[in-house]
C-alpha cells in the first residue's frame, strides 16, 4: 500500500495472516497519532470491509472468524469505537479523530503523481433522519476519498459552518503551498465566511450561488439577476463582480452558464481570474456524489448501519476513509497496467502517460474492490500503488461565453467569444 517496496518482516507469533499485518504496518506507517493497538483495531475493520464488501460489523465478523471467536472480535472492534470512559477497562485513550486529517491527506498527496492540481468537494451526507455527515472529500477520477469529517444528529439545532471551518484548518496546513487547490461547494452550503476562510488559508473556492442572487458586474451601477446575464439556454457568462448575499458582499470571478439540454443555469463564484478557470470544473462535483453511492450501496453499506452515536459514527468514518483510498489505489494500478497492455503485477511505477479519461465499463471503485479482494483472498497485497488523477476537463463545446471587462472608453464593456 506504499509508494516503494519494503521487505516484510512477519511477526514472531502469527496471529492473523500476512496481508492484514501489512495492511497495519501502512496504517502504523501513514497515521502515526494512532497507538499501536489502534491501528490493528482499523487494519482489522479495514481489512474485514474489503472482503465482506460492507462496513456493517454482522459482516465484518463472518471475515474475522477464520482467526477469532466471534465474541472476542465483536468486542474488539466495538472497542476500537468507544470513548476510553466508555470501554472495558476505562482509560483516558480513545482514537482521537482530528489528529488523522491532515495524515489522511499526505497520504493522498504522496500518492497522488502527475499534477499539483488538487480538487476538494464539501459536502453533507445523511444516514436516516438519525445522523448527518460534514464531509470534505478529495475528488479522484469519479469517485471521492474523505479526508476530514464531522458528525452531528440529524435533528439537533445549530449551524453546521462552524464546523466545516474547523475541518478546513485541520487540512490547510497539510497541502503544498505551491499547489492550486480547488474547494467546490454546494449552494446549500454557500456562506460569505466560507468563502473568506478558504482564501485567507490559500484555497481557491468554486462555490455555486442561488440562481436567483443579486449581482453587479464589475464597471457597471445596476445590480441584476443571472438570468439578466444568461436569459437562455447554450450561453455563458464569465467576468468580475459584486454578489450581494444575505450577509455580506463579496467580489470575485462570477460565472453564469446555462449547458444545453440542462434544466437550469448555474450560477458560480470563485477568486481565480476569468482567465483562468473553466465554467465546466464544477463537474467534478458530481464525483462526490457517486463517493456517497460507493459509501452505501455500491461499497460499504453504510445505510445499514444502526450506529448513530456522533463519536463512533466519526470513528467509523476513518475505516470509510482508509479502505476506498486503498481501493482506488488497487483500482489505479489495474487500470493503467490495462492501458500499457500487461499484467498488474507488472506495472511497479506509474506509467508516463496521460490519466485514463472518457467513460469506462465499470467504475475505477469497483475494478479496485475486485482487485484488492483478490489480492487478500490470495494471502498477499500490492505494495506500491498510487493516484493518478486525469486533466480537469475543458470548455463545454457550443457554448457562447461573454467575457465581462471593465467598461473604457476605448475598449468595449463585452464581446462574445465561442469556445
Amino acid at each position: 500500500m506504499m509508494n516503494g517496496e519494503r521487505t516484510y518482516q512477519p511477526r514472531c507469533v502469527m496471529r492473523f495472516s500476512r496481508e492484514l499485518y501489512q495492511i497495519e504496518d501502512d496504517i502504523t506507517q501513514r497515521l502515526p497519532a494512532l497507538r499501536p493497538a489502534q491501528a490493528l483495531g482499523l487494519a482489522l475493520w479495514v481489512y474485514g470491509t474489503v472482503m465482506a464488501k460492507s462496513a456493517c460489523m454482522t459482516a465484518i465478523l463472518r471475515e474475522l472468524a477464520q482467526w477469532m471467536r466471534p465474541a472476542t472480535a465483536r468486542q474488539r472492534l466495538r472497542e476500537w469505537l468507544k470513548d476510553g470512559r466508555d470501554k472495558a477497562r476505562p482509560c483516558d485513550a480513545q482514537v482521537e479523530i482530528a489528529a488523522c486529517f491532515p495524515l489522511l491527506l499526505r497520504w493522498v498527496l504522496d500518492w497522488w503523481v502527475g499534477s499539483t492540481t488538487l480538487p476538494l468537494a464539501i459536502d453533507a451526507v445523511s444516514h436516516q433522519d438519525r445522523v448527518v455527515a460534514l464531509v470534505i472529500s478529495v475528488l479522484y477520477r469519479g469517485c471521492a476519498i474523505p479526508v476530514a469529517w464531522h458528525s452531528v444528529p440529524a435533528q439537533e439545532k445549530g449551524a453546521w459552518m462552524p464546523h466545516i471551518l474547523t475541518l478546513v484548518d485541520h487540512l490547510a496546513p497539510a497541502i503544498p503551498p505551491d499547489w492550486r487547490t480547488l474547494v467546490l461547494v454546494d449552494r446549500g452550503l454557500w456562506s460569505p465566511s466560507l468563502w473568506q476562510h478558504l482564501r485567507q488559508r490559500k484555497l481557491h473556492p468554486l462555490l455555486r450561488l442561488p440562481d436567483g442572487i443579486a449581482v453587479r458586474p464589475a464597471g457597471r451601477k445596476r445590480t441584476v439577476t443571472p438570468a439578466h446575464l444568461v436569459p437562455l439556454p447554450g450561453r455563458a457568462w464569465v467576468g468580475q463582480a459584486d454578489v450581494f448575499g444575505e450577509e455580506a458582499r463579496q467580489c470575485g470571478t462570477l460565472i453564469v452558464i446555462w449547458g444545453i439540454g440542462h434544466k437550469e443555469r448555474r450560477v458560480l463564484l470563485t477568486d481565480l481570474a476569468p482567465r483562468a478557470v473553466q465554467h465546466s470544473w464544477y463537474s467534478l462535483r458530481m464525483w462526490i456524489e457517486l463517493g456517497f453511492r460507493a459509501l452505501k450501496s455500491l461499497g460499504w453499506q453504510w445505510q445499514r448501519t444502526r450506529r448513530t452515536e456522533p463519536e463512533r459514527v466519526a470513528r467509523h468514518w476513518l475505516v470509510l476513509a482508509v479502505a476506498p483510498l486503498w481501493v482506488l489505489g488497487c483500482g489505479t494500478r489495474d487500470e493503467d497496467a490495462e492501458q500499457v497492455q500487461t499484467t498488474p503485477d507488472r506495472v511497479r511505477v506509474p506509467p508516463q502517460l496521460p490519466a485514463p479519461t472518457g467513460t469506462r465499463l465499470s467504475s475505477l471503485f469497483a475494478r479496485g474492490l475486485g482487485a484488492a479482494r483478490r489480492q487478500l483472498g490470495h494471502g498477499r497485497i500490492w505494495q506500491r500503488l498510487w493516484l493518478r488523477p486525469s486533466d480537469l476537463p475543458g470548455p463545454y463545446p457550443g457554448i457562447e461565453t461573454v467575457i465581462h471587462r471593465n467598461p473604457k472608453p476605448d475598449i468595449l464593456p463585452e464581446r462574445y467569444i465561442p469556445l
